[in-house]
């Protein structure tokens, strides 16, 4: 059974270790990279830390302002994370931006599909927000069905986005008009 529960400040410590993890399986062992940084940037640091907590204290539409919830399991072990932030463009208060991750060892159990209906819910209910937008590295498959599966348009795909360890990576960026 999963819970979903928006992260409070008391769980940040929590949540910065899970995603600690979380990351450090980017790109490891020659598995595909799931963000699009190098296996040893693939760590929390404090400006990752500011930028997460920081922005809990924005108000909607305030550059830099976020809002998060974490997936737990019986254990209260987060298994999952889904964020909804700010785009930094001017004027696009409209649209925000989609982040989510799933622990490696809890995939495969719906879990993200349940966070992402979850965040589409609330979406659909802020009368502020039209369209939930997300990127995605190219070959991350899995994350790009399952937006399928939920709707998402692919708007484009940014050849050679980025250039890794030698390697060229695409970048898939895609939408979904929630507003009612």
């Amino acid at each position: 059974m999963i819970k979903i529960n928006e992260l409070e400040k008391e769980q940040f410590l929590a949540f910065f270790e899970y995603l600690d993890k979380h990351l450090s399986e980017n790109g490891k062992d020659e598995k595909e990279l799931f963000q699009p940084v190098t296996q040893e940037e693939s760590i929390i640091t404090e400006d990752w830390k500011e930028k997460f907590t920081s922005g809990f204290s924005k108000k909607y539409a305030e550059k830099g302002w976020r809002k998060m919830w974490i997936a737990t399991n019986l254990e209260n072990q987060i298994v999952g994370h889904i964020d909804i932030r700010s785009r930094m463009e001017p004027n696009t208060s409209h649209r925000v931006l989609l982040g989510m991750g799933v622990d490696s060892q809890f995939r495969k159990l719906k879990i993200g599909q349940k966070m992402l209906d979850f965040v589409i819910d609330y979406c659909k209910v802020q009368p502020e927000i039209y369209w939930l937008d997300l990127e995605v590295m190219s070959q991350n498959i899995p994350a790009i069905s399952l937006y399928r599966k939920q709707n998402f348009e692919e708007l484009t795909t940014t050849k050679d986005m980025f250039r890794i360890d030698g390697n060229s990576y695409d970048y898939t960026s895609m939408t979904l008009n929630v507003e009612n």
